[in-house]
């Protein structure tokens, strides 16, 4: 019983040291994204929905991400990985709780955020 008390007590802070080291957000996410261009709109909304994607940055910072448009900067939520893979991430925030899907290109340095079915933002990110 000693020898168990004892293994365990060596253990635990091992396992809990190795959890916090755990990168909380995603790596491909990490950092400031500016946006570039929107698509899926009508072309008669084409120029002010570009004019709003140009004008839109996300930042992510560990699992924290927040989003500025034109309107304003939106305080920073906290976001959970529902799934990842080699170019597609899908989170959502503690805030409103929606699925968002962001897809990355090869590089990781452009990102495409779908709004909707039809619609999304390229973004670039920001070195």
């Amino acid at each position: 019983m000693r020898k168990l008390v004892l293994a365990a007590t060596l253990v635990a802070p091992l396992l809990a040291f190795a959890a916090g080291c755990k990168h909380p957000g995603s790596q491909k996410l990490e950092g400031r994204w500016k946006g570039q261009k929107a698509e899926g709109v009508p072309e008669t909304a084409q120029v002010s929905a570009n004019a709003f994607a140009t004008n839109t940055e996300i930042i992510a910072q560990g699992n924290q991400i927040a989003i500025q448009t034109p309107a304003g900067r939106n305080p920073a939520a906290t976001y959970t990985i529902d799934k990842e893979d080699a170019t597609t991430l899908v989170i959502h925030t503690d805030r409103d709780g929606s699925a968002e899907t962001f897809t990355f290109n090869e590089k990781a340095d452009t990102m495409v955020w779908k709004i909707d079915d039809q619609r999304s933002i390229t973004f670039k990110k920001v070195q």
